[in-house]
């Protein structure tokens, strides 16, 4: 399944986001702090998930591509295959905006399981992109009500915009 997105967002605002909610997961999974330095490719995290008849699955989660701030993905690997999520994040011209594109694909590690999948994937992909769709516009808006925060508690920087424009006014 493939999203593709324009979003008002810097690409560094958006990775931060995305690397914010890895950080978040594998602290929740391994039980301590995961520092930021060791995001990188390869960086991997085990944890168990609930299923919908009410049982566990035991997945790990590794980092197979994490070049900030253009490209993120990750394989989930369980017993039934391998799920795998990417971000392709490309600025536009000016800076101000991105074009995101999210891809999830499944492998699974049997024939059946693949079929089952595919067949899965197909059936439920109009309802999973709609809500992606809808995970990156949340995304979008907290982003920007992070970044209004900041500006508001940094007068100093408020101040160096106010200048800069008054400045550019005056010449």
């Amino acid at each position: 399944m493939k999203v593709q997105v324009k979003m008002g967002v810097s690409a560094e605002g958006l990775f931060d986001s995305i690397a914010s909610s890895v950080l978040y997961d594998a602290e929740q999974a391994r039980g301590k702090k995961v520092p930021a330095k060791k995001l990188k490719a390869g960086f991997s995290y085990q944890k168990t998930l609930g299923s919908k008849l009410g049982g566990t699955q035991h997945v790990t989660t590794k980092i197979t591509e994490f070049e900030p701030p253009y490209r993120y993905e990750a394989s989930i690997v369980s017993s039934q295959g391998v799920n795998t999520v990417r971000y392709e994040i490309e600025p536009t011209s000016d800076g101000r905006a991105v074009s995101v594109c999210y891809e999830e694909t499944y492998a699974g590690d049997k024939a059946l399981n693949d079929l089952n999948g595919k067949l899965m994937g197909a059936l439920y992909s109009p309802f999973a992109k709609r809500k992606i769709k809808k995970r990156l516009r949340d995304m979008e808006t907290y982003i920007k009500e992070q970044e209004a925060h900041i500006r508001q508690d940094d007068p100093d920087r408020v101040g160096a915009e106010d200048a800069a424009d008054h400045a550019a006014e005056s010449e």
